[in-house]
C-alpha cells in the first residue's frame, strides 16, 4: 500500500523515492527536494481507517517541537502542509534526512543499550 506513493510529487516539490517505515496512522518516506536537490524525510498522516485524533495531536506536537530543536543528531523541521493525493487526504511533515543506522539495525547487529536516568 505504501509503495503507491513512490514517484509522487507532493506540493510540487518533494518527490517520494522510497519507503522508510510506517506505523498505525503514519507513513514515512525518503524524498528528494526538487528545489534544493537534497534528500528529506516526509511523514504522512492520512485520513484512513486506522486514523485517530490522537495521531493528529501527536503529529502536530512533533512538528511544533521540531521547529525549536537544534542538534546535529535531531532532524530539523523544514515544512508542513495539507496533502490531497487521489482519494487520500491528510497532512505532511518534512524534515532533514540524517543518514544513520536505524535502531532496528543496531539491535540486529548485537548492540545493547542501557537506560540513562537524569
Amino acid at each position: 500500500m505504501m509503495e503507491q506513493f513512490i514517484g509522487q510529487v507532493l506540493r510540487d516539490r518533494y518527490r517520494i523515492q522510497s519507503v522508510l517505515g510506517g506505523q498505525t496512522g503514519c507513513r514515512t518516506f525518503l524524498a528528494n527536494d526538487l528545489q534544493t536537490d537534497l534528500l528529506v524525510v516526509v511523514k504522512l498522516l492520512l485520513f484512513s481507517p486506522d486514523f485517530t485524533w490522537e495521531h493528529l495531536k501527536l503529529f502536530e506536537r512533533e512538528a511544533e517541537v521540531l521547529k525549536f530543536l537544534e542538534h546535529p543528531s535531531i532532524p530539523q523541521y523544514l515544512d508542513d502542509f495539507d496533502v490531497e493525493i487521489e482519494l487520500e487526504k491528510g497532512f505532511a511533515l518534512v524534515q532533514t534526512y540524517i543518514e544513520a543506522k536505524s535502531l532496528s539495525d543496531w539491535i540486529q547487529s548485537g548492540r545493547t543499550f542501557t537506560a540513562l536516568f537524569i
